[in-house]
């Protein structure tokens, strides 16, 4: 607590307990609202996601190794007692409410650690504030995804290492060290937060915070209990397929994106994920806690561990820079800490009231983008918004209650939820839900291929690069043990590879999916089949034995 704050625990219990219930009823009112509209398993990554899940227990060969070499396994172990129910399955219902659960717990622990940290209960609901009003984590969390999970667990980890900290580091930190290497086993992110936190360790025993034995517990806890599991799985999809998430890394991407090996182009990119998961005005203020934060030294000790919750940039950054394409999605993990920053402005009257005027300028400023840029595709993120008049209206009225109230804290609270919901650029409006429909182009051939499989399926086997196709075999309802992939041991993936007229019935492809490639190099490698459905993006080939008209009967492979 910073010194001269007066605790009122009264006002604390009855704001986390308001925060709590108001934050899990407000994810259950998203998800019903995008459980309605079908859009809650509308992700590509949600039906992955199912997809692993189920494949443990419904797949050729069942078992550990079908979680595959490169995802990690926590989320898919979680999801796995709902998804052997075809019902969960197909609709994530279960699934989807762990994701509520935990974006309700999420803003929770923001109030819990911004009170912790600067002994205000204002300041932790203003950083639960922004992040319920955030629009794209009120998608997210209608979803079964890995961030919202993800995020509980680095949360807690923050918050239980905070603890540990102010109890004078007396025992090891072994429950900080748990939801830390349970976030480690959700996301890459998390084994950055990891690091993170050992460096904050070491910069505590340098500046005298922490005395040998406290620090030599702390990394000893964390250190061991991170370890284990992530050598446990690793180790054990080596020992059985001789492959690992980084021999994938090292073997680079077959067409990199436009950021490859161009580290400030990935800079800037990820800078523009960030305005537009965050939103101009949270973005605003949490750069004024940033300020406020790094004015004085002894501020910046006390705050030091929630620049933790910025490490997830470090990957983002990364990916970009070794070429994967570009995702707003992998953004949201860093909606927390824009919501712990702006929330340590309201230590200061002076801090808010500078970064609010920042805010309101940001905002009546912004409407000028949309006419300054053409109106072109690749600049289509600087069209005109749902708030492009709106807002400034808004921003405005509040500015004005505020200095006539001499308070701004509630109107600098409500100035970024309704940045969050309805903001001036078009980039800035639920960018997570653009992103999840991007491919709707593709939907009409997508129909075409789905209901040729639906109509004509014959039980036989379906080779197909489960890398690209994962939403497609979901979608299709047939058991995933009818299909041969590239993922887990990969022995029928080799032999359907080497001679697929005796392993599979049917192929299905994407244009430029390994199946798709492989038919360039060996124009003659699909002779046995014949074509059954053609489109601009996709290709469906039957074997000749099976063909309709063709007295052959259909035969199972075994």
């Amino acid at each position: 607590m910073f010194p001269g704050k007066a605790p009122d625990r009264v006002a604390e219990k009855r704001a986390s307990r308001l925060v709590l219930s108001v934050g899990l009823l407000w994810g259950i009112v998203w998800f019903a609202y995008y459980y309605a509209l079908g859009l809650t398993t509308a992700h590509y990554d949600a039906k992955a996601r199912l997809l692993i899940a189920r494949r443990l227990v419904d797949s050729l060969e069942p078992g550990y190794l079908q979680m595959g070499t490169h995802w990690l396994p926590l989320i898919h172990l979680l999801y796995l007692p709902f998804v052997v129910f075809d019902s969960q399955y197909q609709t994530g219902f279960l699934p989807s409410l762990l994701s509520v659960t935990a974006y309700g717990l999420s803003g929770w622990l923001l109030y819990r650690i911004a009170l912790r940290v600067t002994g205000l209960w204002q300041a932790g609901v203003f950083a639960a504030v922004v992040f319920f009003a955030n629009s794209n984590w009120q998608y997210l969390q209608s979803c079964p995804l890995t961030e919202p999970v993800f995020t509980v667990f680095m949360l807690l980890g923050l918050d239980r290492l905070l603890a540990w900290r102010e109890s004078q580091t007396s025992t090891y930190p072994w429950s900080a060290a748990l939801w830390t290497a349970l976030s480690c086993l959700c996301r890459y992110e998390g084994w950055l937060f990891f690091a993170g936190v050992l460096a904050y360790l070491g910069f505590e025993l340098w500046r005298g915070g922490l005395d040998r034995k406290s620090a030599a517990r702390g990394v000893t806890a964390f250190a061991l209990v991170f370890a284990l599991p992530i050598a446990a799985h690793f180790g054990y999809l080596f020992a059985w397929t001789g492959e690992s998430f980084f021999h994938r890394v090292a073997r680079g991407y077959p067409a990199p994106y436009v950021t490859h090996r161009r580290p400030f182009l990935s800079l800037f990119y990820h800078t523009g994920e960030l305005a537009q998961m965050a939103s101009s005005v949270p973005m605003v203020m949490a750069i004024g806690g940033i300020v406020y934060c790094m004015r004085r030294w002894q501020r910046l000790v006390r705050c030091s561990p929630l620049f933790l919750l910025w490490l997830p940039s470090l990957m983002n950054v990364a990916a970009l820079y070794w070429g994967l394409i570009y995702r707003v999605r992998y953004s949201a993990l860093l909606v927390p800490a824009f919501a712990l920053f702006a929330a340590l402005t309201v230590l200061s009257a002076s801090a808010l009231k500078r970064t609010m005027t920042a805010g309101v300028l940001v905002v009546a400023l912004l409407p000028w983008a949309t006419r300054l840029f053409p109106r072109s595709w690749e600049l289509r993120e600087f069209l005109a918004g749902p708030g492009v008049v709106l807002l400034p209206l808004v921003a405005l009225g509040l500015f004005l209650y505020a200095h006539a109230r001499g308070t701004c804290l509630w109107a600098s609270m409500l100035l970024c939820a309704a940045g969050a919901q309805i903001p001036v650029l078009e980039g800035e409006y639920r960018p997570i839900l653009a992103e999840t429909l991007e491919h709707n182009y593709l939907e009409p051939e997508r129909q075409e291929v789905l209901q040729h499989l639906k109509g004509n399926y014959d039980g036989t086997r379906i080779l197909i690069d489960i890398a690209r196709l994962a939403p497609l075999i979901y979608d299709t309802g047939i058991e995933i043990r009818e299909f041969v992939y590239n993922e887990g041991q990969q022995k029928e993936w080799v032999k359907a590879l080497r001679n697929p007229a005796q392993e599979v019935g049917w192929i299905c492809m994407e244009k430029d999916d390994e199946l798709w490639n492989l038919t360039r190099v060996d124009p003659h490698w699909a002779d046995m089949y014949s074509l059954a459905v053609q489109t601009r993006n996709y290709r469906v080939y039957r074997l000749h034995s099976n063909m309709p008209g063709n007295p052959a009967p259909a035969r199972r492979f075994e």
